[in-house]
């Protein structure tokens, strides 16, 4: 029996949040849904760290290998790669409404603040990219004993179903989609003292000219092996606001320290308004032109980070973290 004691779903989109106290619970929790899937011939992908697979491939023995095992480390590495992972998923099993289900832990102890905030949108924009999705169940767990409290409420935020201590139910405190709160919250000032950050004013004549200057920040930086990354994140920011955005013009380029090491942030704004909080994470397809350059910076960044607001404009900021020692 699942960790929510049914054995099956409604028709609809079902995202629920599973909090366990341990590693025993963890299992016991999971475990139950993945063999509720696999008995009712229910496709099931799994995105968890490669630990919890290993120890989930233990555990259910022969039933491991009617299970799809996918490495959040990898996947969630940037929160914005996750949504494509399960819509290819859905697209490639999820024909003629056939049910499907999904575990996936993309918030996890050690997160950096700026993912935890960018997962915590990514749980909520779940809702939208798949409220069109009948008969998929994805179970999203929580780890309560690592977890601060602020994250945990943010779970019973972004999730229409809470189960805990295997009891499910609707979550009293789930708050919709709520994307217009979300591309409203404001970012993160800058730790760096306004001198340490470099600020360019642009138009469609200066876009050689950012890359390249951008290019050459990352090199003094420190950042000189993500170089090449950094000017092309910078060319499609750049020409993503000159093409749909208005008014002025600003890309911002600066490094911080912090507990997880260096990190070099590019950021790009305009007066314009976005409008799709999906932007970014639909793969492009074909020839598409529309949204290729978000797209992109997801593949090539580490964290995206959109706001967009009537009165504050749009701010895109990517996060190019220093390689691991």
């Amino acid at each position: 029996m699942s960790p929510s004691g049914q054995t099956g779903q409604t028709g609809q989109f079902r995202h629920e949040a599973f909090l366990y106290a341990d590693g025993a619970e963890f299992l016991r929790g999971t475990a139950a849904f993945i063999q509720d899937a696999v008995a009712a011939d229910e496709p099931i992908l799994v995105v968890l760290d490669s630990v919890k697979i290993g120890a989930l491939r233990s555990t259910l023995g022969a039933s491991a290998d009617r299970v799809q095992f996918a490495d959040m480390g990898s996947i969630g590495h940037n929160p914005a790669r996750i949504i494509p992972a399960w819509r290819s998923f859905v697209d490639e099993h999820g024909r003629g409404g056939r049910r499907l289900r999904g575990i996936g832990e993309p918030i996890w102890p050690g997160r950096r603040p700026e993912q935890l905030v960018e997962c915590r949108h990514h749980e909520a924009l779940l809702n939208v990219a798949f409220a069109d999705t009948p008969g998929f169940w994805l179970l999203c767990p929580y780890d309560t004993a690592g977890l601060a409290t602020t994250v945990l409420d943010g779970a019973h935020g972004t999730h229409p179903f809470i189960d805990r201590h295997g009891h499910a139910g609707p979550s009293d405190r789930y708050v919709g989609a709520g994307f217009d709160s979300l591309l409203g919250e404001p970012l993160r000032a800058p730790s760096s003292p306004s001198l340490g950050v470099t600020r360019y004013d642009f138009d469609v004549h200066d876009l050689a000219i950012v890359r390249h200057l951008a290019a050459k920040e990352a090199i003094v930086a420190g950042f000189g092996g993500r170089a090449r990354d950094v000017e092309l994140i910078v060319g499609e920011l750049t020409t993503n606001s000159v093409r749909h955005g208005q008014g002025d013009r600003t890309l911002r380029i600066w490094t911080e320290t912090g507990d997880h090491g260096a990190t070099l942030l590019v950021e790009v704004h305009d007066d314009g308004l976005l409008t799709d909080p999906l932007v970014g994470r639909y793969e492009p397809i074909g020839r598409q032109i529309g949204g290729r350059g978000l797209w992109i910076v997801n593949q090539v960044c580490d964290l995206l980070q959109i706001r967009s607001s009537p009165a504050l404009g749009t701010t895109v900021r990517a996060h190019i973290f220093a390689a691991t020692p």
